[in-house]
C-alpha cells in the first residue's frame, strides 16, 4: 500500500508538505494532473491531485470550494507547483487555510520537477508494490526447489518454508513417526490431533484438516501420489494464513509428495529384508538365534511376537492406518502383505494392545480379524496359526475381531489337566505320525496342521504345502491308519487338533 509520506520522500522529487499532516497518513492508489476547475467527475479516489493552479485561487470563495469538492471526492492530496514560470510564483495564501478547513493535504511542487515526473514516480512505486510479492514469491519457490534437491531434501524444504514465512511445520512418515521438524508448534499441534489424522489416513490422499484462527492458523495435509500415502505433514503459524502463505504450502506439499515416493523407493531393500524376516519366522522353522539373527538384519530387536491375520481386501492404506495408531504401544510392527491375508506381527507389545487392537479393527470395519498369542520369535507360526483360527470364529461368528487367548473354548482347553496331562496326551496320540516321519520323512505331522489349519479343506492344505492334492489325501489316510482316528468323525478329529495345540503350547512353554 503506497502512503502519501512515501511519495514526499522519493528522492529528486523535491516534494515538501504545505502545513501540518491532515489526519491520518492517506494512501495513494494514482497520481493525476488537471487543470479543471472540477476535476472530480473523472475522479476514483485516493488520487495525488497535481495542478499549476491556471485560472485558480483567484480567490477565497473559489479556493474553499474546490478545496471541498476534492476533500469530498475522497482525493489523498493536493499538489501544486509554483514558480516564476508559472501561474502562480507562490502558494497562493487562501489554499493552506482552505485544504486544513476541508480536510485535505496539501503538497508543494518546486518548478524544476515536472508533474508528470510526479506522475511516473508514483506508477512506478505502485507497480513496484504490486510487483513485490510476486517476485518475493518467485524467489521463495526457487528457494523451495533448490532446497528439494539436497542431500535432506525433506528438511531442507521445511526450513526454507520457515525462512520465507512464519510457519513452523512436521513432517511424519505413514505410520506417523516423525521425520523431520521446525518447531514444537507444529509437534505439539500434531500430538494433539493425532487420533483425528491417523483416522484420516484410512481414507489414502483425499483429505485435509484446516483450522483457520484468528490466533492461530493450521493444515494438516497427506502426502504422496498415484493414492500412495507416503506421509503426513502439519504446518501451523500464529495468526491467519495469507494467500502468499497458501501459495507456498501448496508447492511444499507437491514438493515433499514427491520427495517422499523417492525416499520410498530408496528404502525398497530394507523393506524388502523385513518381508523376508516375516516369511522365515512364518516358515516356522528357525532356532531362537536364527530367528533373533534375521529380525536383526531387519533392524528390528524384540524378545516377543504377537500375530494378528486381517483380509487381503483391506488394503495398504488402511493397514499402514492400523500399524500408525499401534506405535506407542509395540516397539515396532512388522506388516506383509500374503495372498489372500495381511499379517501383522506386533513387536513386544504392551499389555492390552490386543484389545486395543480389537476395539480399533471394530471401529474402522477391518475385520474379520484375528489375534494370536504373544510368543518367541521364533514360535510366530504357532501365533499366526492361532490368529486364522480366532478370523475363522470372528468370521462365523460375525464379529468384527476374535482374540483367541480371550476365547472361552481356547481358555478352557488351557485348563484340560496339567502341562504334563496335556504333554503325554499330545504325544500318545502324534507318536505314531512322529515315528513314521523319522523313518521316512514323510512330513506327517506337518501335513496334519495344515488340513487342520485350513479347517479340513484338502485342497487348501495342499495348496499350502505345495503338494498335489492326491499326495495330500495320501497323507490324510496313512495319518487316520496309523492314529486309528477317523478324520471324517469329529470327536476324532478334535483329538486330533487337540494333540497339536497342546504340543504347540508345550514348545512354546519350554
Amino acid at each position: 500500500m503506497l502512503r502519501l509520506s512515501t511519495v514526499l520522500v522519493s528522492p529528486g522529487l523535491g516534494l515538501t508538505r504545505v502545513g501540518l499532516a491532515i489526519g491520518a497518513d492517506p494512501e495513494v492508489k494514482w497520481a493525476h494532473v488537471s487543470e479543471l476547475p472540477d476535476p472530480t467527475p473523472w475522479l476514483a479516489g485516493n488520487e495525488l491531485l497535481l495542478t499549476t493552479g491556471m485560472d485558480l485561487f483567484r480567490d477565497d470563495a473559489s479556493t474553499d470550494a474546490y478545496c471541498a469538492r476534492l476533500a469530498a471526492a475522497g482525493v489523498a492530496a493536493l499538489g501544486l507547483s509554483t514558480g516564476a514560470s508559472l501561474p502562480h510564483p507562490n502558494m497562493p495564501p487562501r489554499l493552506p487555510v482552505a485544504a486544513e478547513n476541508a480536510g485535505l493535504d496539501l503538497v508543494h511542487v518546486p518548478e524544476s520537477t515536472p508533474l508528470q515526473a510526479v506522475v511516473r514516480r508514483v506508477s512506478d512505486a505502485l507497480n513496484e508494490e504490486q510487483m513485490e510479492p510476486l517476485r518475493r514469491a518467485l524467489l521463495a519457490q526457487r528457494q523451495l526447489s533448490e532446497a528439494a534437491t539436497g542431500p535432506d531434501g525433506v528438511t531442507a524444504v521445511l526450513q526454507a518454508l520457515a525462512a520465507n514465512t512464519t510457519i513452523t511445520a512436521a513432517v511424519y512418515d505413514p505410520t506417523l513417526l516423525r521425520l523431520t521438524s521446525t518447531g514444537a508448534a507444529a509437534e505439539a499441534q500434531f500430538a494433539a490431533r493425532r487420533s483425528e489424522i491417523s483416522a484420516r489416513t484410512l481414507e489414502g490422499l483425499r483429505w485435509t484438516i484446516a483450522d483457520d484462527r484468528a490466533a492461530e492458523s493450521t493444515v494438516v495435509a497427506p502426502l504422496g501420489s498415484q493414492g500412495r500415502l507416503r506421509g503426513v505433514m502439519i504446518a501451523v503459524k500464529s495468526g491467519a494464513m495469507t494467500t502468499y502463505d497458501r501459495a507456498l504450502l501448496a508447492m511444499v506439499f507437491s514438493l515433499l509428495s514427491v520427495l517422499l515416493e523417492l525416499r520410498h523407493s530408496s528404502t525398497y531393500q530394507q523393506r524388502r529384508a523385513r518381508d523376508r524376516a516375516v516369511d522365515s519366522l512364518l516358515a516356522g522353522n528357525l532356532t531362537e538365534v536364527e530367528a533373533t539373527v534375521r529380525l536383526a538384519r531387519a533392524g528390528v530387536e524384540c524378545s516377543a511376537l504377537q500375530a494378528v491375520a486381517v483380509p487381503a481386501a483391506l488394503g495398504e492404506p488402511r493397514v499402514t492406518s492400523l500399524v500408525s495408531q499401534l506405535q506407542g504401544q509395540c516397539t515396532d510392527v512388522l506388516a506383509r502383505e500374503r495372498t489372500d491375508e495381511w499379517v501383522l506381527l506386533l513387536c513386544d507389545p504392551e499389555p492390552g494392545v490386543a484389545a486395543a487392537l480389537s476395539d480399533l479393527i471394530g471401529r474402522t470395519g477391518a475385520g474379520p480379524a484375528g489375534i494370536g498369542t504373544e510368543v518367541s520369535p521364533e514360535r510366530a507360526a504357532l501365533s499366526l496359526r492361532q490368529a486364522r483360527r480366532a478370523q475363522a470364529l470372528a468370521a462365523s461368528r460375525k464379529v468384527d475381531c476374535v482374540v483367541l487367548p480371550d476365547s472361552a473354548g481356547y481358555r478352557a482347553m488351557l485348563m484340560l489337566g496339567d502341562a504334563a496331562e496335556r504333554g503325554s496326551f499330545a504325544d500318545t496320540v502324534l507318536a505314531p505320525l512322529d515315528e513314521q516321519d523319522a523313518r521316512g520323512n514323510s512330513d506327517l505331522v506337518q501335513a496334519l496342521h495344515a488340513y487342520l489349519e485350513n479347517t479340513s479343506n484338502v485342497e487348501a492344505a495342499a495348496t499350502q504345502l505345495g503338494v498335489h492334492r492326491h499326495t495330500m489325501r495320501a497323507r490324510l489316510a496313512k495319518i487316520a491308519e496309523l492314529t486309528q482316528r477317523d478324520l471324517g468323525n469329529s470327536a476324532d478329529l478334535l483329538e486330533l487338533w487337540l494333540a497339536c495345540e497342546f504340543r504347540a503350547l508345550a514348545r512354546e512353554a519350554s
